[in-house]
């Protein structure tokens, strides 16, 4: 089943044109100041490649503190692994450009044997569908060779882009995606937006994303994050080792607009705070809010912030913290970055950095909502920028039930030789799904190969094949061009303290409700508690976004119009939950409405051809 891919250049070539990027002046024509009417082709080659921490690129690092900052010296907080990489960096290279500037990436697979393709989270790709980035269901994966994404940039702010194969964003394939704009409607409410204050956070492993995914499903051997990262660097706790930390630079007196990406893979959202500091919220995942003050917010993964720090405290150096929750905090994890005004000494702050999940003072998109607490702040309760109002009733209401659930799950268990009933606990490894279902990618790409057969294909509402206890299909809902869905975003809660941070294609979408019912809750009985009206939306003025938490035992309401054609993929953004299954898709409208395939666009798909005697 390999996808075809266009003609390669020679791999020599590949390597030298990599070798001359890689010693190039780092800042890119295209990060500018934003202009009315100037709009740029942007272009970027990205190398994506097997790789390792403390290299020999990193020369005696972290023996000599110095050689850590060396060109493609990847430290990260001193444990050596491997990992992979766009052109030799990690987190990979920051994007940043402006409103309706041509990206143009050239991605060329350099892995020694696997495929790649690459999704530009926060853009809804309208008219330019084909460049989404997902296997299978937009492309084909690129297996060798380069493939070209194309596209003007659509949804300006703070925004991400990241691998969407296998378990590779968690292995290093991500960076910060920044589109501002020339008349920015909240150019008032701060003095600078500089490229170095955009800050991409992290979870880390002190093993490497594959023997972390394989030994949890595999035999059962639970692995913590160990650390957070602020911009691909940190400290661990354990040896002390004084390795170089992030440091933003602010100028005393100036209000600084600073952008948080979280870029994490795994079950870790992070509290982040500032020392000393408030924060004003001003947008969340490239959509403007109702400015809010804050001492403190929660990121799950795939989620941005764009915050105002006024530099008003006295001239010094002022910890930013992480702190992990969930997977995050079984160990502790946690992180710190320095923020130093103009004219104070190049140390570290002076406070002992410590685990902290519960800061003082008011906590924004906590991952337990309590409507009681009036220093616990969710994302209903924010304000959009702009006046809207939604409409009483959608035209389509779908429910979407998160859980894992104690099935034969064929990647991991044999019925007849080792059951799930069968084995030990320590090997009863359950299976994310959404409604009882592990979602099967098809051969062949949904949206650039339509008149291929989709075996596989299942509706919602339809019963999915199983095999025995094990349902797996391409789960599917269809909605008409135009109409307004709402999908009710269930936790049913088995499974500890889990967190399932829900992202959709192709979509912004009203957050409408959301609430915590208790530590366990069904599918039915959110159900049973909308038809008896139990659940309150929100239809006036609710803040707009693209990836969003469904609380532990609870749900989230969201609402959007189905207005961008096209087959898009709605998940789990956690890679290992994705990856075995918490994944549906959307069909939105039919092929008439999506614009032509791409001239030479790569197909791929079985081959099986009649057998002769």
């Amino acid at each position: 089943m390999a996808p075809l891919t266009p003609r390669s250049p020679p791999l020599l070539l590949l390597l030298l044109l990599f070798l001359t990027l890689s010693f190039a002046e780092s800042s890119h024509h295209c990060q500018r100041p934003c202009k009315p009417g100037d709009n740029r082709i942007c272009h970027y080659d990205f190398f994506v490649e097997d790789y390792y921490t403390l290299s020999r690129a990193c020369y005696a690092c972290p023996d000599n503190l110095t050689d850590c900052s060396r060109p493609e010296c990847i430290a990260a907080d001193g444990t050596a692994q491997p990992l992979l990489t766009v052109n030799r960096q990690f987190p990979g290279p920051s994007v940043q450009v402006c409103a309706r500037d041509r990206v143009v990436v050239d991605l060329h697979n350099m892995q020694l044997s696997d495929s790649e393709s690459l999704h530009f989270h926060g853009q809804a790709m309208a008219d330019q569908q084909y460049y989404d980035g997902v296997p299978y269901i937009t492309q084909c994966p690129v297996l060798a060779g380069t493939f070209r994404y194309n596209f003007i940039t659509g949804t300006a702010g703070s925004q991400l882009w990241h691998s969407h194969v296998g378990l590779h964003r968690g292995s290093g394939v991500f960076g910060a995606l920044v589109i501002r704009e020339a008349e920015d409607p909240l150019r008032h409410l701060y003095d600078t937006d500089l490229p170095e204050h955009v800050v991409v956070v992290s979870d880390w492993n002190h093993v490497d994303i594959n023997t972390f995914f394989w030994d949890t499903h595999h035999r059962g051997a639970f692995i913590f994050p160990r650390n957070i990262l602020f911009n691909g660097k940190g400290r661990d706790p354990t040896t002390g080792v004084l390795l170089p930390l992030e440091v933003v630079h602010v100028k005393a007196g100036a209000r600084h607009r600073m952008r948080f990406i979280n870029g994490g893979s795994l079950d870790c959202p992070v509290v982040l705070s500032v020392d000393a500091h408030r924060l004003t919220i001003i947008a969340m995942d490239g959509t403007a809010i109702e400015p809010f003050t804050t001492d403190s917010f929660v990121m799950f993964s795939g989620e941005r912030f764009d915050v105002i720090l006024e530099a008003n405290q006295t001239v010094d150096n002022y910890w930013i913290r992480n702190d992990g929750l969930v997977m995050c905090g079984f160990d502790d994890a946690m992180q710190g970055a320095i923020l130093r005004y103009e004219g104070a000494p190049e140390e570290d702050p002076t406070p002992t950095l410590t685990y902290d999940p519960n800061p003082q003072g008011v906590m924004v998109n906590p991952a337990r909502p309590d409507p009681d607490s009036p220093n616990i702040v969710s994302c209903v309760d924010l304000d959009s920028l702009e006046p809207s109002h939604l409409d009483e009733k959608p035209d389509k209401k779908f429910y979407l039930a998160f859980n894992f659930r104690a099935v034969n799950n064929t990647a991991f268990f044999n019925p007849k030789y080792y059951p799930f009933n069968g084995v030990s606990h320590q090997f009863q490894t359950v299976t994310p799904q959404v409604n009882n279902i592990s979602f099967k990618y098809p051969v062949s790409p949904l949206l650039s190969q339509p008149e291929a057969p989709q075996p596989t294909m299942c509706l919602y509402g339809e019963d999915p094949p199983c095999d025995g206890d094990f349902c797996s299909c391409t789960y599917t809902l269809e909605v008409g061009l135009g109409e307004t869905v709402e999908i009710v975003l269930i936790d049913e809660g088995d499974f500890v303290n889990s967190s399932h941070p829900f992202h959709l294609h192709g979509h912004n979408f009203n957050v409408i409700a959301m609430e915590r019912l208790g530590d366990k809750t069904t599918r039915a009985e959110v159900i049973a508690l909308d038809d008896k009206g139990g659940i309150k939306r929100r239809l006036d003025n609710t803040i707009m976004k693209d990836t969003i938490n469904i609380p532990h035992g609870g749900y989230t309401v969201i609402r959007f119009t189905a207005d961008n054609p096209g087959w898009w993929a709605m998940h789990c953004h956690l890679v290992d939950h994705a990856e075995m299954g918490m994944v549906a898709v959307l069909h939105v409208g039919t092929q008439k409405h999506i614009p032509p395939i791409p001239e030479g666009f790569p197909k791929c798909g079985n081959f099986k051809p009649d057998v002769f005697s």
